[in-house]
């Protein structure tokens, strides 16, 4: 290892001093170059979601289909909501989606309730047309087949060749019902398909006039079969205006056709004139 003295240390010359400074001023870095501004293009429409579809769907039609005092049958939709706006009141039923229906047949009142609660705002049916609703509380109830309860009054029963007749007889407040029936009615029980729906029907063909009787049908219903029915139908007067078919008549099968066959002639002469008319009109 060698060692030197403090004396054998040279300063640097002044040209070396002037040399390594000029070598340093052309590696020294300058000021940054001011950066370039780049614009910078953003979406104008969104390309998902909602943004491309329709801002507002179209109306649900909520609201009253049926008004007050409106006859309905059960099944109708008396009023559309989202919520419970109206409630269901006398007669009538709610769905799932809040939708108010009519279960029987009547008319439709818009009423509220205090008794049944404060605030809330009711739609009901009613089977006459002059009630209101809320009805009393110790009002008669209407049954649901349209009826008023009312009592029975008194009748005298007698028996008449094996069938049980009885006689009615109405009381003074019936009397001046509108639908009281007649002052003295017999209704007769026990064989209704021999002694109910009789009808008289004329033959057209003979003229002679037969009496046949109705029978009790499927649906609770007297009346005639169908093949009675449509017999009656043969026998009618238009029936009878119709000329009958005969088979193998050739003479009658070309009449029509040539019948047929002139009148579409005539029918295109027609048009084909009203053609030429018109143009010659035209020309002239």
């Amino acid at each position: 290892m060698l060692l030197t003295s403090r004396s054998s240390v040279r300063a640097p010359s002044i040209a070396t001093l002037a040399f390594l400074e000029s070598a340093l001023s052309s590696l020294r870095i300058g000021t940054a170059a001011p950066a370039i501004d780049i614009g910078r293009r953003h979406a104008s429409h969104q390309a998902q979601g909602r943004a491309n579809k329709a801002k507002q769907g179209p109306g649900k039609r909520l609201g009253a289909k049926k008004t007050a005092g409106e006859y309905v049958v059960p099944g109708n939709i008396l009023f559309k909501q989202r919520g419970t706006h109206w409630f269901p009141g006398d007669n009538c039923m709610m769905g799932r989606d809040h939708t108010i229906h009519a279960a029987q047949p009547g008319y439709v009142r818009y009423y509220r309730d205090p008794d049944r609660h404060p605030k809330r705002k009711y739609i009901g049916i009613v089977f006459e047309k002059e009630q209101q609703l809320p009805a009393p509380i110790n009002a008669v109830r209407r049954r649901k087949l349209g009826m008023l309860a009312y009592q029975i009054p008194a009748t005298s029963v007698e028996e008449d060749a094996g069938n049980l007749t009885t006689t009615y007889t109405p009381s003074n407040a019936e009397k001046r019902s509108p639908r009281s029936p007649p002052s003295s009615t017999t209704i007769t029980r026990g064989s209704p398909n021999r002694l109910q729906g009789a009808a008289v029907i004329q033959d057209a063909l003979s003229g002679t006039a037969t009496e046949r009787k109705a029978t009790l049908r499927p649906g609770y219903q007297y009346r005639q079969a169908n093949w009675e029915i449509g017999r009656a139908a043969e026998r009618s007067k238009a029936a009878m205006a119709v000329r009958t078919f005969t088979p193998g008549d050739r003479f009658a099968a070309w009449r029509k056709s040539a019948m047929r066959i002139a009148k579409n002639a005539e029918r295109r002469q027609m048009g084909r004139g009203g053609k030429k008319g018109a143009k010659a009109k035209a020309k002239n």
